[in-house]
């Protein structure tokens, strides 16, 4: 296998790892929705996280405020998670079907 397919493999596979902790993350700011004073959460940019050298793990930070604040100052905006979430599992998806093509057209190659 040559470098350049393990590379590809390798950053689809970081793809997967990135879209599932942003998954998690929507989950939480939608199961939070109703605590006061919560702060809707998200992850860095996929690009970031696949600057990091030394540490593998998502960052997660503090959403924009674009929406405005709840009555009782949370910040989840329950439509924006939604969209997130669908847009999430649909790129979860595609990353995941292009991984398993790939890896079967590699594997047919090998004559494995």
């Amino acid at each position: 296998m040559s470098d350049t397919s393990m590379s590809w493999l390798q950053t689809a596979s970081q793809r997967m790892n990135w879209l599932s902790e942003r998954q998690k993350v929507i989950s939480e700011n939608i199961a939070n929705s109703d605590t006061p004073n919560y702060q809707a959460r998200e992850v860095e940019s996929f690009e970031s996280y696949l600057t990091h050298k030394s540490d593998r793990s998502v960052g997660i930070r503090d959403a924009k405020n674009e929406w405005g604040l709840s009555m009782d100052n949370n910040s989840v905006v329950l439509e924006e998670q939604s969209l997130l979430a669908a847009s999430t599992s649909s790129q979860y998806r595609l990353a995941s079907k292009l991984y398993g093509k790939a890896h079967a057209m590699i594997s047919m190659v090998n004559g494995k």
